[in-house]
């Protein structure tokens, strides 16, 4: 049967072999199991079976091909393209037991276990290992996600897994990497020799770290390999950087060092980060903004958003409204600002679409208005909004769907429905209950709140633009 299989043309083989794979993962255990408690000695307790989590992707793709890939050499290879295409490599953290049975259904209410020990590194020192002694597996993979490998003794580790995979395109690793990697450690992994290509997608994920980690000598070093001009992003497509850390955290001289080479992203995601301002992100758009396409910064914590306003920066003089407005191929937008332009959504020429979110406190100007106590810049904002609608009309009549929200401090606005989304149950307290006319309930808050999360207020309601400057203009509420 194999080989009349064989005989039919290589895409009409690898839709079946696919096919086949799809339904043994659809028929295959897609969860891990545990118990609800750890026997102990002399003590009678009553275990429950618990769901303890899914199996990884890479783990269900490889489980569903093992009877494929023993057929024949040519499957066993196309199984190799299919299973390893996309590595997941977790540190082992648990404290679970063996168990006696091998079957669930079995277990008594007192079986006996040992404590099970792992080594937190088994699944990276097996990588390597498999890939020492077969490096013709290297050539399938294509992305690779490390996860929890902090020490700087591990990164080693990593990256020798890295630099046997030259086919490689995506990799997220720990932000210790740009920390505890050198030069040719980067270098080869951007593509800057004949061996390989560089990556196109780079994610970088940062978390705080415990003091023991953090105190511990040997990882009190910074390679610093940005520094050298052989570390070239030019290559590089699609750069993320997600999360903050107390030790060694990436800050805005990484990447305006980044910048100096990476010349043609498409994307940039820098997200819940509170070490990097306006003023990293401005020299990334300004060293890509003839390529530029997606451009996320949500800082998402109160420290976050305590950014210089950009006309001021001692590095990074131009106005980053402006800048953003200078991107040919921008199309989607998700920006924090210290402070909004009054002519961000007068410009017709924009390519934006789907989505558009502008998350800022104040209005840009010589010196920044407050919309709290500044009639004028409360003026400009309305026209910001019908700036807004009018953006939203001309799109709509290009064929082009685009949706505009604007979050300045704790509210929400929604040009395109005229509504106001916010908290107003003190505005209703001093009105007697008279205001707002009319009211919705609002699926939109509190998360959300110019860039901010972890707030206390209640659930969010949404009222008309009317009404809202109405409760303005009565002191209801304000901005």
């Amino acid at each position: 049967m194999s080989a009349t299989l064989n005989s039919l043309p290589y895409e009409l083989l690898s839709g079946i072999l696919e096919k086949s794979a799809e339904l043994n993962t659809r028929h295959g255990a897609k969860y891990t199991y545990g118990l609800s408690q750890a026997p102990e000695p002399l003590q009678d307790i009553q275990m429950q079976r618990v769901v303890r989590g899914q199996v990884s992707p890479d783990t269900l793709r490889w489980n569903a091909t093992e009877s494929i890939r023993q057929v024949n050499r040519a499957w066993h290879d196309w199984t190799c393209e299919y299973a390893l295409t996309s590595l997941y490599i977790s540190r082992w953290r648990g404290s679970e037991r063996w168990m006696q049975s091998r079957n669930l259904d079995t277990i008594q209410t007192d079986p006996s276990s040992i404590a099970v020990y792992r080594d937190p590194y088994h699944s990276l020192r097996k990588t390597d290992q498999l890939f020492e002694a077969n490096p013709g597996l290297t050539s399938c993979v294509r992305r690779i996600w490390f996860s929890g490998y902090y020490g700087a003794e591990i990164n080693a580790m990593i990256f020798n897994i890295l630099r046997r995979c030259n086919n490689l395109e995506y990799l997220t690793v720990p932000w210790t990497a740009l920390r505890y990697g050198d030069v040719e450690d980067w270098s080869r992994l951007l593509g800057r020799n004949e061996e390989r290509r560089s990556i196109s997608s780079l994610e970088l994920l940062a978390v705080d770290l415990k003091e023991s980690q953090i105190s511990k000598a040997s990882n009190q070093i910074d390679k610093k390999p940005l520094m050298s001009p052989k570390v070239n992003f030019s290559g590089l497509r699609r750069l993320k950087i997600f999360g903050d850390s107390n030790f060694m955290p990436l800050t805005d001289d990484d990447l305006i060092a980044i910048s100096h080479t990476a010349a043609n992203l498409r994307e940039i995601h820098i997200t819940g980060t509170i070490s990097v301002t306006i003023d990293g992100i401005g020299a990334l758009v300004d060293s890509s903004d003839e390529t530029l396409e997606v451009l996320e910064h949500s800082p998402l914590t109160a420290d976050g958003f305590g950014h210089p306003d950009p006309t001021s920066l001692l590095s990074y003089r131009e106005h980053l409204c402006r800048k953003v407005l200078q991107c040919p191929r921008l199309q989607n937008l998700s920006l924090s600002l210290p402070s909004l332009c009054k002519d961000l959504f007068a410009d017709p020429s924009v390519s934006w679409s789907g989505e558009l979110q502008i998350r800022t406190s104040t209005i840009c100007g010589r010196h920044p208005l407050s919309l709290k106590t500044s009639a004028k810049a409360q003026l400009q904002f309305w026209r910001i909004l019908e700036q807004a609608r009018s953006l939203m009309s001309l799109r709509e009549g290009q064929g082009i769907e685009l949706d505009i929200e604007i979050f300045i401090n704790d509210w929400i606005f929604e040009p395109r429905r005229f509504l106001v989304h916010g908290n107003i149950e003190l505005g209703q307290v001093l009105s007697d209950g008279a205001w707002p006319s009319k009211k919705w309930r609002s699926g939109k808050g509190p998360y959300g709140q110019t860039g901010l999360y972890g707030k206390e207020e209640g659930p969010y309601e949404s009222m008309s633009e009317d009404d809202y400057k109405e409760g303005l203009r009565r002191h209801y509420i304000s901005f």
